[in-house]
C-alpha cells in the first residue's frame, strides 16, 4: 500500500526544496515572485523535460513521469511508436508549448515533479505515471475512475501545488500585495470587491490559478475569516430594517 503523506510533511519538504534551489543560484527568497519549476526540474534534480505528441489511446493523458521501464506511446514524423524514456525524464504534450496554456503547464509539470519527489519519500510510488485531464462529459469505467482518483495522483498534485506555493512565498506575496500577513475572507468564500483584483494579481504573480492559491492559503492558515454578516453590510446587501 502506498504511504499517504500529510500536508505538514509535504509543505515542509517542498519549501526546503525551493529554498535549496534558490540558494544554489544565489537568489534572495524575498525577491522572487514565482517558483522556477523548470529550474528546479533541470538544475536541482537533473531531470530532462521533453515535449512530445502523446498518442495514448486515452485522450486524457497529457504528461508522463518516466521510470525507465514503462513505455509511452507518442507520434513522431507521422508514425506512432512506444518509447521507454529514462527515469530522469518528464514528458509533456506539445499542447503545453502554447503560451495560453502556461498556468496549466505549470500545474502539470509540478504534478510530474510531485511524482518524482513522492517516490523519494514513499518508494514504490513512481511506477511510470500518466497525467490526465479529467473530462466531465466522458463516460468513464469504474476502473478508469479508480485510476483518476487513486492516492498516488492526489498526492502528486498536493506535492506539486505545495512546490509552487511554499509558505515563505505566500507570506511575502501577501505582504507585498495586500500589505498584511493574512488574506481577509468573509463567511467561507466571500472577498470584498476591492480585494478581488489584488487576489488575482497574487495568483498571476505566482503563476497559479485563484482556486489553487485559495486552497494553499487555507492550508497554511493564512486566511482571516470574518462573519458573513460583516460582508453583507460592507457591500450594501443588508436587508432594509423595518421600523
Amino acid at each position: 500500500m502506498i504511504e499517504k503523506i500529510d500536508d505538514n510533511r509535504i509543505n515542509e519538504l517542498t519549501e526546503a526544496i525551493v529554498l535549496g534551489y534558490l540558494k544554489m543560484n544565489n537568489q534572495n527568497p524575498r525577491k522572487i515572485l514565482c517558483v522556477d519549476l523548470d529550474g528546479i526540474a533541470k538544475e536541482y534534480f537533473g531531470f530532462d523535460v521533453l515535449y512530445e505528441s502523446i498518442a495514448e489511446d486515452d485522450p486524457d493523458i497529457v504528461a508522463f513521469s518516466a521510470n525507465g521501464i514503462k513505455p509511452l506511446r507518442i507520434k513522431r514524423n507521422g508514425s506512432i511508436e512506444d518509447v521507454v524514456f529514462s527515469e530522469k525524464t518528464i514528458v509533456l504534450d506539445t499542447y503545453f508549448k502554447q503560451p495560453q496554456n502556461s498556468i496549466q503547464r505549470r500545474l502539470t509539470l509540478s504534478h510530474e515533479l510531485g511524482h518524482k519527489i513522492y517516490e523519494k519519500i514513499a518508494p514504490g510510488h513512481d511506477v511510470g505515471n500518466y497525467k490526465k485531464i479529467f473530462d466531465a462529459e466522458r463516460d468513464y469505467t469504474i476502473e478508469e475512475l479508480k485510476e483518476q482518483l487513486k492516492v498516488a495522483e492526489s498526492q502528486a498534485t498536493q506535492v506539486g501545488c505545495a512546490l509552487q506555493m511554499p509558505y515563505f512565498l505566500l507570506h511575502n506575496t501577501l505582504r507585498r500585495v495586500m500589505k498584511k500577513d493574512r488574506f481577509t475572507v468573509y463567511g467561507d468564500h466571500q472577498i470584498l470587491p476591492d480585494d478581488s483584483p489584488k487576489f488575482k494579481r497574487m495568483a498571476d504573480d505566482m503563476g497559479v490559478s485563484c482556486n489553487m492559491l485559495f486552497i494553499q492559503l487555507r492550508k497554511h492558515r493564512l486566511i482571516d475569516y470574518n462573519p458573513i454578516e460583516k460582508y453583507m453590510k460592507l457591500v450594501g446587501l443588508e436587508g432594509v430594517q423595518c421600523l
